[in-house]
């Protein structure tokens, strides 16, 4: 479980407050991580050349990475683009996707893709605790309905 590349949005309060609350489980468990939210931030305005930019640093660290911790919540565009080709390079995706209504169905490409799926902070916090115990990710398919 070296180094994790944290896809998610963070465009709005709760979007925010949910990708720090996944920063504190990957920091209380020693992992370090990738956050592009930290690192290679893009305004609206940006010119051309620094969106190549921050795109290419993005790539770059998804080659970089391990695996990947991908939420899920609101269906973020680039969290799913980088999941995708995260997945196309053979490395091992946990998706994340707190607020998922009861009985709600999770996309099969996703499940399909994913190592495990963790549907909140308690069950992420557990699954990266049995990973620590078991010494890296092992997989745990996501159980519930799909789409």
């Amino acid at each position: 479980m070296n180094k994790c590349y944290l896809a998610s949005g963070w465009f709005s309060p709760e979007w925010l407050e949910e990708v720090e609350n996944i920063k504190t489980v990957l920091e209380k468990h020693n992992l370090d991580y990738f956050s592009p939210k930290d690192e290679n931030l893009c305004q609206p305005d940006d010119s051309e050349s620094f969106q190549d930019q921050v795109f290419s640093g993005n790539i770059k660290n998804l080659h970089v990475c391990d695996w990947m911790l991908c939420n899920t919540r609101n269906k973020d565009m680039g969290s799913i683009f980088e999941a995708g080709y995260f997945h196309s390079l053979d490395k091992p995706i946990v998706y994340f996707c707190a607020g998922l209504p009861e009985g709600a169905k999770f996309n099969l490409m996703l499940a399909a893709s994913g190592v495990a799926v963790c549907t909140s902070i308690d069950d992420l916090r557990e699954y990266l605790s049995a990973c620590n115990s078991a010494g890296g990710l092992f997989e745990r398919r996501y159980g519930g309905n799909i789409e």
